[in-house]
């Protein structure tokens, strides 16, 4: 069954449209009112701004109109400059459906529908269904063989539920994984971005600074040291749980017997994302330094079809298990591929020519920063601990060399590229042969002298490249003749 007639959206998002254009104008509105202020201009200005804002988005919902007929699901939009948006059922690659705060309360969600094409201009946005009719309109796109108008609610007084299937779970969140939150960066970027923020007032809050820095002098330079570090250690452990929770809370991966992997998420706003496995080229597992210490990873579908941003991820990087134990992640990994071998298959050594790059790429920076802290201390007096600093570096930068070279390997299997790099972020890939499109050699000046090359496997999905970094020379030949049997030894042009 088909409906002929374009439907609007639901009626409850006049409630939430004019709050978002509310926040997202929310610059230009305090503008107003603080100019307003200062100017003396009559308050009636700033009344109709907001009037003004609200009929924005309200005109939003009654602009806005959908329907499914035919196997092909359409989107008009626009009031002067109308645009149609159309695609075909079998097109439809991933769904999903996420619900903020604001829709949650409301019994609301938001479906976003990605074609074949992969390309924003193409993704149609319901924004917003009755969450249950957006569920089930997610479950017949991806699995219904027919889609019907009445089965997505879109005719009719009542919805009719539609089937989903048995579907596997293969993870779900364990709440003693939250220890591993403050071992990320996100607490880090969140500490940093509110800094950000907070610096902009710093003008009006100067009596308890002076009082700090006052403070600080009389503990004296190694007690400051301690207590800033200790509370910035805290303050950043606090923010990173707490990011961790809202992005990941009640985590779920499920895989339908149709052949999509499906991942739900969130606490404020959950997000619910389908992933075709037949798009899926491989997997990416990734280890931070602190959690690879703690002996934690987290992994993500190298996928195509996927260009939005993900928590976690990235375009075409959907993250498949949150940080967690490494042998959680690495059994998703198996269960998802199909294969043990890509992630735990021992990787072949790039040989002393990459080590001494890695020696000599860590050591120089370390050498010329504390040559600059010795000057510094000797000519300008430079405190004791700034020049610690410099020191402390050169100390470290060998073993930081050693363990870039311990990460560093590949390995060619019958159905995967492995590559392994990184040591502050370490990250294992197993690549597809089937999906790498083209190969790039990359050669330095340096890299040429020391007898080592960059090989880069082209594909569609995830970061569009993965680099084989400083193989040696013939090893780099035999990837190249491996990877593209048609192609000649790159040395010869």
């Amino acid at each position: 069954m088909s409906d002929p007639e374009f439907r609007r959206l639901d009626a409850r998002m006049l409630l939430v449209h004019p709050v978002q254009e509310a926040v997202r104008l929310f610059p230009a509105l305090l503008a107003v009112f603080v100019t307003g202020r200062t100017s003396g201009r009559s308050p009636w200005w700033d009344v109709a701004a907001f009037i003004a804002v609200v009929a924005l988005g309200v005109s939003r919902w009654f602009t806005t109109r959908y329907r499914i007929t035919g196997g092909q699901i359409e989107l008009r939009t626009g009031l002067l400059n109308r645009k149609l948006l159309a695609t075909p059922a079998d097109r439809v690659r991933t769904v999903d459906v996420t619900a903020p705060i604001w829709h949650r309360l409301l019994g609301l969600a938001r479906v976003e529908i990605g074609t074949a094409s992969g390309t924003p201009s193409e993704r149609i946005v319901l924004d917003a269904l009755a969450a249950p009719i957006a569920h089930a309109l997610r479950a017949e796109l991806l699995h219904g063989k027919e889609i019907r108008a009445s089965d997505a609610g879109l005719v009719g007084p009542e919805p009719t539920s539609v089937g989903t299937g048995s579907e596997s779970l293969l993870l779900q969140l364990d709440p003693r994984w939250l220890r591993y939150a403050p071992l990320t960066t996100s607490g880090l970027l969140t500490a940093l971005a509110l800094w950000g923020f907070a610096v902009q007032f710093i003008g009006a809050v100067t009596g308890p600074i002076e009082a700090a820095f006052d403070q600080f002098r009389a503990w004296g330079v190694w007690i400051t040291v301690i207590v800033l570090v200790s509370a910035a250690t805290v303050w950043v452990a606090l923010l990173a749980v707490t990011a961790y929770v809202l992005a990941y809370w009640d985590f779920r991966l499920t895989r339908h017997p149709g052949g999509t992997l499906h991942t739900s998420r969130g606490l404020l706003t959950t997000r619910s994302t389908s992933i075709e496995e037949g798009r899926i080229r491989g997997v990416e597992l990734a280890q931070p330094l602190l959690l690879r210490l703690a002996r934690a990873a987290h992994l993500s579908a190298i996928t195509t079809g996927l260009r939005h941003a993900e928590p976690g991820g990235g375009a075409g990087v959907a993250p498949l298990v949150p940080p967690a134990p490494q042998q959680v992640s690495i059994d998703v990994g198996v269960a998802v591929l199909g294969d043990p071998e890509p992630l735990r298959v021992a990787l072949v050594g790039h040989g002393p020519a990459a080590r001494r790059r890695r020696y000599v790429r860590a050591l120089l920076p370390a050498v010329a920063l504390a040559a600059i802290a010795g000057f510094l201390e000797w000519r300008f007096d430079l405190p004791l601990a700034a020049t610690a600093v410099g020191f402390l570096l050169l100390l470290t930068a060998p073993f930081l060399a050693a363990d870039r070279y311990a990460g560093l390997g590949h390995t060619l299997l019958e159905g995967y590229l492995v590559t392994q790099e990184g040591s502050v972020y370490r990250r294992r890939v197993a690549l597809q042969r089937d999906g790498i499109v083209g190969v790039v050699v990359r050669e330095s000046y340096f890299q040429r002298r020391a007898g080592v090359a960059t090989v880069v496997a082209a594909t569609a999905a995830g970061r569009q490249g993965y680099a084989v970094l400083d193989a040696p020379a013939p090893d780099a030949d035999r990837l190249v003749a491996e990877l593209i049997p048609q192609a000649s030894d790159f040395r010869d042009g």
